[in-house]
């Protein structure tokens, strides 16, 4: 009897031991069956279900296509579950739900758990074992949620768990800057600007860690790449809290980039002094303006990478 694993960060993969899961080849089932994990905390009407997944189809017709898909899925896991043991697939006349078993091991669960498990905690605060789980949960992420997918439900699900990783990677280069690890920090910044290249956070992550590894010209370099990235993804330019951290740097005002004054900003509170370095209300408008039209000029090249794609399983 071997574990199910299942890898939804990057392209599908599910295996039943060391072999692929033969019984799960139809798409419907394999949607199915990964909607159903990433809902997992809650039952599933069967009406929606079929409605969702089968919405061409008469009533009739998507019922009897959903206990087909749920019998393909029943077929894969029972053969590596214990039936003595709690079964992950309960299934009655109107409900459905995919529960947690020693033999399911999913990738996305396992990247809940760990950051679930740190919530709450600022990223300075992090001690050695949140910390490691939070590296746990970022290793787990080996790309968004289920490449090639295009269905609304996996869209949304692909940015909550796109910002939860970029909300981990955050606590983590704080904790590494509070450290002065600046190898781990940078590892964890450059893999933020990755997925989003014009997070000015990140940038501004970079030049503090370069400042504090004594690398002054590769922090103001950063500053200029901020600049351009921004100014390319959302025409904007840095704000003055980016900007007046580059001036500190190139004036050599500061050394330690993680002076007091400094871990206020960065940790978002307030004093006297910082209020000078928060962007203005016209700069957020405008930010806020140009990023609702990337986010609709995203969303109308999914719609019609989804259309394409119905297009070509029709």
């Amino acid at each position: 009897m071997g574990a199910v694993t299942v890898r939804l960060f990057g392209r599908l993969d599910i295996c039943c031991g060391d072999k692929p899961a033969g019984t799960l080849n139809a798409r419907r089932a394999r949607e199915l069956f990964c909607y159903l994990v990433l809902h997992r905390h809650q039952p599933q009407h069967r009406e929606m279900l079929a409605d969702l997944l089968w919405e061409d189809a008469s009533p009739e017709q998507a019922r009897k296509y959903l206990r087909q898909a749920l019998w393909q899925i029943q077929s894969a896991l029972h053969p590596n579950v214990d039936a003595n043991g709690p079964q992950p697939l309960e299934a009655d006349a109107e409900w459905i739900q995919l529960n947690g078993c020693p033999e399911l091991d999913v990738d996305v669960t396992r990247f809940e758990d760990n950051a679930r498990s740190c919530h709450g905690i600022p990223g300075p605060q992090l001690d050695d074992a949140a910390r490691q789980r939070l590296e746990e949960a970022v290793r787990l992420y080996r790309g968004d949620l289920l490449e090639g997918w295009f269905q609304d439900w996996c869209l949304f699900e692909r940015e909550r768990l796109q910002s939860d990783f970029l909300d981990a990677l955050e606590k983590l280069v704080c904790c590494c800057e509070a450290r002065h690890d600046t190898e781990g920090g940078l590892a964890h910044a450059k893999r933020m600007l990755a997925v989003d290249p014009a997070r000015e956070q990140a940038h501004c992550h970079i030049m503090r860690l370069h400042l504090l590894a004594g690398n002054r010209t590769q922090a103001l370099r950063e500053f200029q790449r901020c600049e351009r990235v921004l100014m390319q993804e959302l025409g904007v330019k840095p704000s003055r809290q980016t900007r007046a951290l580059y001036e500190s740097i190139r004036d050599g005002r500061i050394d330690d980039p993680l002076s007091e004054r400094e871990s206020i900003v960065l940790a978002g509170g307030s004093s006297g002094t910082s209020h000078d370095l928060l962007p203005t209300l016209a700069e957020l408008l405008e930010r806020a303006r140009h990023l609702f039209m990337c986010i609709e000029t995203r969303l109308r090249n999914d719609n019609a990478a989804a259309e394409a794609a119905r297009g070509k399983s029709e």
